[in-house]
């Protein structure tokens, strides 16, 4: 028995000592990643992460900012450490976050390239920048001091509470490599000093088409998964007045059932909203269940239109993020891509049909 346990404590002994262990004091760990297009062929990678600064008995947290020309995330991060202070590693990466020239060549290589890294985890979230992400990620005073978590903060609960669809680098290449999906990503730009999400970008494969601003976002999340949260304003009209209501979605489910397949395609789409009304212009009268109902009616009919509307618009840019392509290929024998992209999804015929319910109006006594 003793002569087991020694055999076992000696293998452990020599598999940890095989580890490649590093001391988390004498490193730097990445948080965000922006990758920018540059001259001649090559890309600027700008990293942040933090590192304390001793002054004295104490130490205070910094961050820092470094960019580099390079043509690989490898390279660059070996450039990156010829100018910190300390290795850098990728062991905190939060956000990765590409400028939209480089979208537009295509991510799948830097994509592959992080999801390959062990030190990378596959639910960080990926983004498109509008504008030079060296410049997105150039923040002042406090959100500069946690900008590592800033941006992950900004994208997860905006598709937590907002209008943002689910997304991260699993995601994203899940989509990227399905025959009948295309691929999203959230679409960030600047604002003087602040950063902001305003709407989400477009892929076919892997290359940036185009992009939808946060209201079509919103219709796009309810088609997409159902969901819930996403807050959007609607017009709707009250004793021949224009009048607005902010409605916050609290369930929403969508179903497709296909209802003719030849020559092409043609499907109904049931959505079913639940939502509250949380603003108003304050002359309808939130406690009359009629009125209530005249603003489901309309808001409902806006919804259909729009989706209608979107779908349309998907079909001509010949991007699929809905994923029609999906639900066609599962009752197809004899799949084949090219033919639905170019020839089918586009004469694709789809019928949108909401039903709106006002759980509450938010109306005080």
């Amino acid at each position: 028995m003793k002569k087991k346990k020694f055999i076992s404590l000696s293998v452990l002994i020599l598999l940890t000592g095989c580890l490649d262990t590093q001391i988390i004091d004498e490193i730097l760990l990445i948080q965000t990643v922006g990758i920018d297009k540059h001259e001649e062929n090559k890309l600027k990678y700008t990293v942040t992460y933090p590192f304390f600064l001793e002054q004295g008995e104490e130490s205070t947290l910094n961050m820092e900012q470094l960019s580099v020309i390079s043509e690989t995330t490898e390279e660059a991060r070996s450039l990156l450490n010829t100018r910190a202070q300390q290795p850098l590693r990728y062991g905190q990466v939060r956000v990765i976050m590409f400028g939209k020239e480089v979208a537009e060549e295509g991510l799948e290589k830097y994509v592959k390239s992080f999801y390959r890294n062990p030190r990378i985890g596959s639910q960080i979230f990926l983004s498109l920048a509008e504008g030079k992400t060296e410049e997105i990620l150039r923040l002042k005073g406090e959100k500069q001091q946690r900008i590592g978590m800033y941006f992950s903060d900004l994208i997860e609960q905006n598709i937590e509470f907002e209008n943002i669809p689910e997304t991260n680098m699993h995601l994203f290449l899940f989509d990227l490599y399905s025959d009948g999906k295309d691929a999203i990503l959230p679409l960030i730009t600047k604002e003087g000093e602040e950063p902001k999400l305003i709407g989400t970008a477009l892929f076919d494969f892997d290359r940036y088409i185009d992009n939808i601003d946060l209201n079509e976002t919103y219709i796009f999340k309810q088609l997409r998964d159902g969901s819930e949260g996403g807050t959007s304003q609607f017009m709707v009209e009250h004793e021949g007045k224009k009048e607005y209501v902010v409605i916050e979605n609290v369930f929403t489910d969508v179903q497709y059932k296909e209802k003719k397949r030849t020559p092409y395609p043609e499907y109904d789409i049931q959505v079913e909203i639940q939502g509250e009304i949380t603003d108003n212009t304050g002359n309808i009268d939130l406690n009359d269940s009629n009125q209530v109902t005249k603003i489901e009616e309309s808001v409902g009919k806006q919804i259909k239109t729009e989706s209608e509307k979107l779908i349309k618009r998907f079909q001509e840019l010949k991007v699929d993020p809905l994923g029609f392509g999906e639900k066609y290929r599962s009752k197809t024998r004899n799949w084949k891509p090219n033919e639905w992209k170019e020839n089918i999804y586009p004469q694709t015929k789809s019928n949108v049909k909401v039903d709106l319910e006002i759980l509450q109006s938010g109306a005080i006594e």
